[in-house]
């Protein structure tokens, strides 16, 4: 007897023509496809549809009920009987209310954040209006490598960046997981060394961006000011960090929050100054950070005598949090020593597209 599977029915298969997109005002663009759900044999079709509001109560499970700046909602498949999945919004991660991972799959989603886009770049009387950011749009197909929660497409097809300065997630050292969420108070270069900062990177499943690349995350947010935090936190009286998406203005035309002021970002560029035409090894810069108590070997760099300073340097970019007027979308600093904790330096992750 010939046995005939359909694609959906196979455990694990999912096809959507197109992608989960941003439509009109605050609703969604979904698109057409086949999905399973549950297993083998739990094949379903999944209806296209346009301008689809995720706060009318038949279109989510309770938890989605008004555009709150900060929240990831999460767009599922849930199983009918008809054959014909329900598309589902939530505030969960896991699984709608109701429902369990056997009855429902999670398809994509998006963040609710500040947006200002490009046709008001630099623009600093504009106050972003808070909805949908249009490129943390994500699906099954079209996302990042790494968990898309809280990121945003930067370079179309090529690569994603955390919306916001990142803070403390879940674990403990050395396998917390950094995240990318509104209010926190980002993770810096105190308790860690910004040495530390690719451990960080990596237990997210992401890594540090490049200075081409962090210069086209920050491009369109507006510069500084000495005198006020109105487009950045960045006075030159501030004595330290504030949460992350405290200055409503400081958005960067791809929508990403605090490229400038705030924290300098860790950018993933590194260099050797080369003080002399002599090396020394150098325990210096090695017995830093989280495991400094932990032998690690030495750092083999050229430096003025053998107790001075190592050459090895890196980039930070946007400036700091009381960098007044020289903070900026192309605020660029080539000698951040990167064995330093003196608090000053925050963390930006990137992940490559899947």
């Amino acid at each position: 007897m010939a046995i005939y599977i359909q694609p959906a029915a196979a455990a694990g298969f999912a096809s959507l023509l197109g992608r989960i997109r941003a439509g009109v005002g605050d609703t969604l663009d979904l698109p057409e496809g086949q999905i399973n759900i549950g297993g083998n044999g739990k094949g379903y079709l999944l209806p296209p549809a346009a301008s689809w509001d995720p706060l009318a109560p038949i279109n989510n499970d309770g938890t989605v009920s008004a555009l709150t700046l900060g929240n990831n909602w999460y767009i599922y498949a849930v199983a009918d009987p008809s054959g014909i999945a329900r598309w589902l919004a939530s505030l969960n991660a896991t699984y709608p209310d109701g429902y369990h991972d056997g009855n429902s799959r999670k398809v994509g989603g998006c963040h609710i954040g500040r947006i200002r886009g490009v046709a008001n770049r630099y623009d600093n009387a504009y106050v972003p209006v808070v909805g949908i950011v249009p490129n943390s749009c994500w699906d099954l197909q079209h996302r990042s490598k790494a968990d898309p929660t809280g990121m945003a497409e930067v370079i179309p097809g090529a690569l994603w960046a955390d919306i916001y300065l990142n803070s403390e997630g879940p674990g403990t050292w050395p396998e917390n997981i950094p995240v990318s969420a509104y209010g926190q108070m980002p993770i810096r270069d105190d308790i860690y060394s910004r040495s530390d900062f690719h451990q960080l990177a990596r237990n997210a499943g992401k890594r540090l961006p490049t200075v081409e690349e962090w210069l086209v995350l920050a491009e369109g947010a507006p510069q500084g000011a000495d005198g006020n935090n109105d487009t950045a936190w960045s006075r030159t009286t501030n004595t330290g960090p504030t949460t992350t998406g405290t200055v409503a203005k400081s958005v960067s035309q791809l929508n990403l929050v605090d490229t400038v002021g705030n924290l300098r970002e860790w950018i993933d560029s590194h260099y050797d100054y080369g003080y002399s035409t002599t090396g020394y090894w150098l325990a210096s810069a090695v017995n830093v950070g989280k495991d400094a108590a932990i032998p690690r070997g030495q750092l083999y760099s050229y430096a003025s005598g053998a107790s001075g300073t190592p050459g090895w340097r890196a980039w930070v970019g946007g400036g700091s949090w009381d960098g007044g007027a020289r903070c900026g979308s192309r605020c660029l600093s080539s000698d951040a020593y990167p064995w330093h904790a003196i608090g000053g330096v925050g963390l930006r992750c990137v992940s490559d597209a899947l």
